[in-house]
């Protein structure tokens, strides 16, 4: 491109930003849902600015030529790997590497493992170390929560389906105190346990490298991504930020599937004829806040993000006590909730957690029983359906129309 400085420069609908394996994902999937007004940019694009009036991208390259798009893929590692300063992790003498930059002759067989952080990234590869290594032991690294064990069908039935479905392989270990510090040989945590490990592999999620400007990245409001961003945040499903419309990642290591998910973000703009499609704060935030110990599953981009040519600011959010009605009985809880209008149907749909007393856990039974309940805050009441329980023993539930709480 021989654009003159400064001028309006070339529109196209979509912007991809990279020369690597993660541009060449993004063009073959476009290519394989029809998606044909496209650029690459695989010079360096200094600038990236969105604009609220019409609902895309001013992108200015290295040589002051300037592009407007529509929707823009990165794929040129705007965000990098994070490793947090903790004590001593320099000392350690065996192989360590972040699981988003994995060394591709790291051998795990026969090895112990530690994995400290279980972002998306470590989640990709735990299961492959699991088969090779002689022990791979999770370290939880904050915000992320880690159980032992995720809750399993307890039914004959669910027995009999899983050992068809999905074969037994070996379980992860899960440190049961947090990290005091790395030492030359493992991992030292708070109850003064010394775990010996051969490897450590991090996956602590991302930072913006120090030479990103605070215009490389502008989203809405003017809001710059090193405002947006802190240590060891990770793109909802490796691929969207909140506050970033209509800008998407690619950060791996499934480039091809993280790409075929940003095409469902895109036909879903295209099917509802949307300017604008923005990740949920909420969704973001749990997403950041559940333990990947394996592939994150991602969900239909109509429950995580936004659509429209004018995205709120932020979710209509509740988070307080609550109410809890099952089969006639009630149970002081809190939650944490939030909604949104959808435009698909129109209709108001929220979701959130609750939160038990140790003391007073939620019936079993009933809730075996049933999965509808109400829910009230304050002198406000709302049906609610039960969804599944955490792994952490909290439960999710959702409803659909009025929630139990002020819309702001």
């Amino acid at each position: 491109m021989t654009q003159p400085r400064g001028t309006a420069g070339p529109r196209h609908d979509i912007a991809v930003i990279g020369a690597g394996t993660g541009a060449q994902s993004a063009r073959a999937a476009l290519l394989a849902a029809g998606l044909t007004d496209f650029v690459i940019l695989d010079g360096r694009v200094d600038t990236a600015r969105f604009d609220d009036d019409t609902d895309t991208w001013r992108l200015t390259t290295a040589s002051g030529e300037m592009v407007r798009s529509h929707t823009v893929i990165a794929a040129d590692r705007t965000v990098q790997s994070w490793l947090p300063d903790i004590a001593g992790r320099d000392d350690f003498v065996g192989e360590s590497f972040h699981a988003a930059a994995p060394n591709p002759d790291f051998d795990p067989s026969g090895k112990h493992i530690a994995v400290v952080g279980t972002d998306a990234a470590a989640g990709h590869i735990i299961g492959r170390l699991v088969e090779a290594a002689a022990s791979v032991t999770v370290f939880a690294y904050a915000p992320r929560r880690v159980v032992a064990e995720v809750p399993r069908w307890s039914t004959r039935a669910g027995r009999w389906l899983r050992r068809r479905v999905r074969p037994e392989r070996p379980a992860v270990a899960v440190a049961g105190s947090a990290i005091e510090a790395v030492t030359p040989s493992g991992v030292r945590t708070a109850d003064g346990v010394d775990h010996r490990v051969d490897a450590i592999v991090y996956g602590t999620g991302y930072s913006v490298p120090a030479d990103v400007s605070d215009e490389t990245l502008v989203g809405t409001a003017g809001v710059s991504i090193r405002r947006a961003w802190h240590d060891g945040l990770e793109p909802f499903c490796g691929v969207a930020v909140h506050g970033f419309p209509n800008y998407f990642f690619i950060t791996g290591p499934d480039a091809d599937a993280q790409a075929r998910y940003i095409v469902e973000c895109l036909d879903l703009m295209r099917r509802t004829a949307s300017r604008r499609i923005e990740v949920r704060g909420s969704s973001q935030r749990v997403f950041n806040e559940r333990a990947q110990l394996e592939p994150a599953s991602a969900p239909s981009p109509a429950s995580a993000f936004d659509l429209s040519s004018s995205a709120p600011e932020g979710d209509d959010t509740y988070d307080g006590a609550a109410t809890l009605e099952i089969a006639g009985a009630k149970h002081p809880v809190r939650v944490r909730l939030a909604g949104h209008l959808d435009p698909i149907d129109g209709r108001y749909h929220w979701q959130g957690t609750v939160f038990c007393s140790p003391s007073r856990p939620l019936p079993d039974e009933a809730l075996k029983q049933a999965r509808t309940a109400t829910l009230t805050v304050g002198h406000c009441s709302a049906p609610a359906r039960i969804v599944e329980q955490t792994p952490w023993g909290t439960h999710t539930l959702a409803g659909v129309g009025a929630p139990p709480y002020a819309l702001t």
